[in-house]
């Protein structure tokens, strides 16, 4: 991972304790997946009801949770596929990024979930989109319980990383196909 993503993962840290920023990140891309014109309204009411429970966001919360929405609409616009999930830094200890990354696809299910609540997901879905979010749902349940990583433990994790990548980039293009209308079924 990018040290790039670190200042931003540790201020969405130390602002929104308890909710883990990676599963913030989860939200927003299975929103923007499902919606892909997720206003800042919107966000900032599904955000500040996981967050708060419905009570008013503060300001400082509104200001970075604004500039996740516009880092996560880049992130998914992006034409060369270079989403990739907000997670800990690569020093930070294995057990701590795989947390993050079961937070961050738990996020995800949740974030498709509320943005597809009124619509039929079957049909919208291809079989590998459908099998990743099996996947996804084992992958929110696991955990890492080693207390030093090795090389092999840190080459699965990066592989983990790129198929959450990797799938994400599946489920907004077939949402995306599913939402847009097929020119040649005109009548």
């Amino acid at each position: 991972m990018s040290t790039a993503h670190t200042p931003l993962f540790e201020r969405l840290t130390g602002l929104l304790t308890p909710l883990n920023p990676a599963e913030l990140h989860g939200l927003l891309c299975g929103l923007l997946c499902a919606d892909e014109s997720l206003s800042g309204a919107q966000w900032l009411h599904y955000a500040g009801e996981i967050l708060t429970e419905g009570a008013e966001l503060p300001m400082s919360v509104r200001e970075v949770l604004a500039k996740l929405l516009e880092y996560g609409i880049a992130q998914m616009k992006d034409s060369d596929g270079s989403i990739t999930p907000l997670l800990p830094d690569d020093d930070a200890p294995l057990t701590q990024r795989a947390d993050a990354l079961g937070a961050w696809c738990h996020g995800l299910l949740y974030g498709l979930g509320l943005g597809l609540g009124r619509v039929e997901q079957h049909g919208m879905l291809s079989e590998e989109s459908q099998e990743f979010l099996r996947d996804a749902t084992e992958i929110a349940q696991v955990g890492f319980d080693a207390d030093e990583a090795g090389e092999a433990d840190e080459t699965a994790y990066a592989e983990v990383v790129e198929y959450l990548r990797v799938g994400l980039l599946l489920i907004h293009a077939d949402l995306h196909r599913a939402a847009t209308p097929d020119s040649s079924r005109l009548h």
